[in-house]
This record gives C-alpha cells, structure tokens and sequence, in this order.
C-alpha cells in the first residue's frame, strides 16, 4: 500500500505539475466597455498571490492581432495604466510585432503575499464589425499563457451607449476547446480552475453597423526588415532584371559618357609643366598623384629633386667610409632655408621630417621608419586635391567601398552587376570634372616626355623649361627616358642643386636606389609563431507570469 500511495504521489507530481505551483491567481476578472466609435475600454482586476516567495511584481502579455477566416484582425493598444491595491504602480510596456508586454513593478523593491492588480487599457479595432449578420467582440479575456493557476475567473461586456446585446457565451479550457462556461447575470464565469495553457474566451453579438467597420489585413503584422525581404522575394525576377541588366547598362553608359577619358578626346602634346586654373604651378608629386591615382614613392623622390630645385635644400652624393670595409655611396640632403608660406602643407611636412634632428640627413638613415611620414604625406597630398576640386574623395575609399560592394551584390547572384562593379573599381579613382581636365594636360607633357628623343633644337633652346621638366618626368614614370635625351643635349650637365662624386646621369641612378631603398611606404611586416469560437479564440489572450 506504501508503495501504491508513492507511486500515486510521484506520479501527480510529474505528470500534473499545474498542482505544485507556489503562486496562484485567485481571481481573474475582466470588464469590457464598448463604445459607439469602436474602442473598448479593457479593465483586468488580478487577484495575484505571490505566498512566501520574493517577487518584484507581475507581467501582462497580450497579442496584437488575431485570425479572422483568412485574414488578421491587427488590434492598438493604447492608454495603460495600472494600479496595485488601489495605487499608482511602476510599469513599462515593450512592443514587438507580435505582442505587447506590460511588465510590472519595480525592480528595486520586492514583494510577497497577495497583491490586488488593476490593469486598464484601450483597444482600437478590438471589435468585428465586418459580418452582415451581426458585430461582435470576440476577446480571449484571460488569456491561455499564464504561468500559474487561475482559480477563477469572470468576463463582462458592456456599452456606453444604447447598444443591444443579442447574445453572449464563453468557453473555457485549453487553447482549441469548445466547452461552454457558465452565465450568471450577464456574467461569464469559469467552473473549473485555469490551469497553464487554459483561459476564458467571450464572445458578445450585436445588431449589424452597431460599430464602426473594423479593418482586416491580408498579412499579419511584420517589420520593416520582413516586409522589404517580402516584397524583394515577390519581385524578385523583376529586381534580378533591374540589378543584373537595367543598372549595369546604365553604369556602363554613365561612365562612358562622363567617367571615360577617350571623352575628352585625343590629347595633343603640351610643352608646358601643368598649371592650375589660375594659372599657378601644380607640384609633380600632385601631378603625379593626379595621374595615378596614387601617391608613389617616385613622388616623393621628385618632391626632393623640386625642393632642391628651389633652393630649399641641396643634395650631395658623398663616399662614406667604412672600417675594415669597402667605402659605400651616401646621399646626403642639406637644408638650405626653413619652410615658407610658398611650400604646400605635404611640402613643408617632409621638410619637416627630413630635418627634425638637424640641418643636414643622410638618406640611408631613413628606411626604418619612413613610411610614417609617407601615410602623412599620401593623406595631406589627397587633402590638398580635394581642396582644389580635382578629386571628391580619397579614392582608396571609392575603391575598397566598390569592391566590397561588388562581392556583396555577387554573393545575392547577381552575375553581372558584380562584375560591372569591379571594372569601375579599377577605373573610378574620385577624380571630378576639374579632375580630369587637368589630367588631360598631364597625359599632354606625357606626350612630351615621350618624345624627348625628337626636337632636340627646340630642347636646346628652352634648356631651362626642359630642365624644370626633371622631377616632373620622375613623378609620371619617364625619367630615364627623359635623362637619356637630356644627356645627347648636355652630357656634362651639372646642376648646382646637385653634387656628386661622378656626373649627374651616374649620380641620379645613385640617388634614385637610395631612395627606393629608404623611401618606405608600408610597415615592414612581422613574424609570428602562431600564424595559422473556442478558448483561446479571438483578440485579446497572452499570459503573463512574475518576475
């Protein structure tokens, strides 16, 4: 007999869990009062016992739309207010798409024992005023997703104005059942305790146009992101069409029309170093950087070569002598007069750079950390062409915002945006209009410096214009091309900004490995060693439980 009483007791406990709550609902009632231009006023008294557990109150969810045939009645819910034994409580509502949840008291203080809940709140198109026999409020009043045990529960409709209740009934049960619950003097009251998963369900009926129509949607509700993922999944040929024909046709016919150099025509050979609009020199590291898109480390080299050019500085090719070793070649840069207002900012930067341990600097000693200086000189040279107008961006922010764009438009499929993508991440660079007339004089002196082989009389007798051509030859990739016709025109040339240990051809090619060796223009890399009509029917419902 013990063991059949164990096993009774086992056996409640497991397979009916409902029975071992510590907290219960006494009392649930709700009082509903309609009004003619369709809200209903909802009010919810909770009969809340917390026994001896600590809690800081209770929370309310209620769904925001129900089934109507195949349509969703979406309900608002507006207007909350709540009270805890006949007093003002903390509360705060949190809305998704699916339902709202009031969530109660405060997390601060804790309470036990009974509680009295009043919960009051306005539903707008709560009421089906879309049948031509009848309207209705069909409204799950407890809901069937409470936590603990209901022991009773009530449900009452009314309206504030002349309105006639043709009929009225209520089920009760788990979500689903269809078993009626009792009416005592307009009122639905259960007969049997709510369990978890069990509510109370009313149904009212009134004449036909007693409220306003109510409105019913074809969807449930959904947020923004479902909505658009939706709408792109219903077109989705007609977006494939328009992302993998349409835009890239019309890529290719803007870039052809406004991006493509061939626009501007054939260039004709200029004679002249270029020059701003305002008739003002444009620097070779600038011409340079405006050609290529990038700044290079023949760039800076040439902004050498035009600092002496100027008188700011002086380069020396010196014999350095090395104990128990053969003498190496030196450059050696020697500040002729301190930066002025006449020097651009990436100018006066690398001057900077160059002196800030004294007068003179042997180029050598540079390599170790130069490429500092080069990611100051790379960002304030793009500062200065976005100043003038010739470019509207850093292009390496074009070019990296492409290419990632490229292989995320690829990843959805499409085929052939992607690829159209990449080709103008390879030939967009945020050059402007202005941009690009300037370059198209550049692509001119190219001309030139192609040609320096021809026109040798011309070349003679503007010596002075064809020497100032020097870092400007550097800067466009022609240098040795230019260097070889410069010494046909004056094999003994000796520049007083430079001096050597041998002639000014030999000296170059010195200075030139130097500083490609010492010019860095990324950090050297490391190592590393690890490398590698029922209950549950109608608006309304939810549950709730403490927290």
């Amino acid at each position: 007999m013990k063991k059949l009483l164990l096993f009774l007791f086992v056996s409640v406990f497991f397979l009916f869990p409902r029975y071992s709550f510590a907290e219960v609902i006494h009392s649930f009632d709700v009082s509903i009062l309609a009004h003619k231009n369709g809200l209903m006023n909802i009010t919810e008294v909770i009969d809340y016992d917390f026994e001896s557990l600590s809690r800081h109150g209770i929370f309310r969810n209620i769904p925001l739309y129900s089934k109507v045939g195949d349509l969703y009645r979406i309900i608002k819910i507006d207007n909350v207010k709540v009270l805890r034994n006949g007093k003002d409580e903390n509360f705060e509502t949190n809305q998704d798409n699916e339902q709202i949840t009031i969530k109660i008291g405060n997390a601060d203080k804790e309470i036990s024992g009974p509680q009295i809940y009043s919960i009051f709140y306005t539903v707008e198109n709560g009421i089906g005023s879309n049948f031509e026999t009848h309207d209705e409020i069909y409204w799950n009043a407890t809901g069937n997703s409470w936590q603990v045990n209901i022991e009773k529960a009530s449900a009452k409709v009314r309206a504030d104005f002349d309105a006639k209740l043709t009929n009225f009934k209520c089920f009760e049960g788990p979500s689903g059942s269809s078993k009626s619950c009792k009416i005592v003097n307009g009122e639905a009251e259960v007969s049997q305790i709510l369990y978890p998963t069990y509510g109370l369900t009313i149904v009212a009926t009134f004449p036909p146009k007693t409220f306003p129509a109510s409105i019913l949607s074809k969807e449930p509700p959904r947020s923004l992101e479902e909505k658009i993922f939706l709408f792109l999944a219903k077109y989705y040929y007609l977006f494939w069409l328009l992302l993998n024909v349409v835009i890239p046709a019309g890529l290719i016919y803007w870039y052809q029309k406004n991006k493509n150099k061939a626009r501007l025509g054939i260039p004709t050979v200029n004679f002249d170093i270029p020059k701003d609009e305002k008739g003002n020199r444009i620097p070779p590291a600038l011409s340079g950087t405006i050609d290529s898109t990038k700044l290079e480390r023949d760039d800076i080299t040439a902004t050498i070569f035009d600092l002496a050019m100027r008188k700011y500085i002086k380069i020396e090719g010196k014999k350095k002598t090395r104990a128990l070793l053969p003498d190496s070649d030196d450059q050696v840069i020697t500040k002729l007069k301190e930066p002025d207002g006449r020097l651009f900012p990436f100018e006066k930067i690398l001057m900077d750079r160059l002196f800030e341990s004294g007068d003179t600097i042997e180029v050598s000693s540079l390599k170790t950390d130069f490429y500092k200086t080069f990611n100051d000189l790379e960002s304030e040279v793009f500062e200065s062409l976005v100043d003038k107008g010739y470019y509207a961006k850093n292009p390496k922010v074009q070019k990296q915002f492409l290419l990632v764009f490229a292989l995320i438009v690829l990843f959805f499929g499409n085929i052939i945006l992607s690829p159209v993508l990449f080709f103008l991440s390879l030939k967009l660079n945020g050059r402007t209009q202005k941009g690009d007339e300037i370059d198209f004089k550049i692509d001119g002196l190219k001309l030139f410096l192609k040609g320096m082989d021809r026109n040798y009389k011309w070349q003679a007798e503007k010596f002075y214009t064809v020497e100032q051509m020097i870092p400007y030859a550097l800067a466009l990739g022609y240098i040795d091309k230019f260097l070889s016709a410069l010494k046909i025109l004056k094999p003994d040339y000796k520049p007083d900004w430079y001096s050597g240990t041998g002639n000014f051809y030999a000296s170059y090619a010195l200075f030139n490995s130097a500083a490609s060796s010492s010019f860095t223009t990324s950090a050297p890399s490391s190592s590393s060693g690890f490398s590698g009509g029922s209950s549950g029917g109608g608006g309304g419902g939810g549950g709730g439980g403490s927290w």
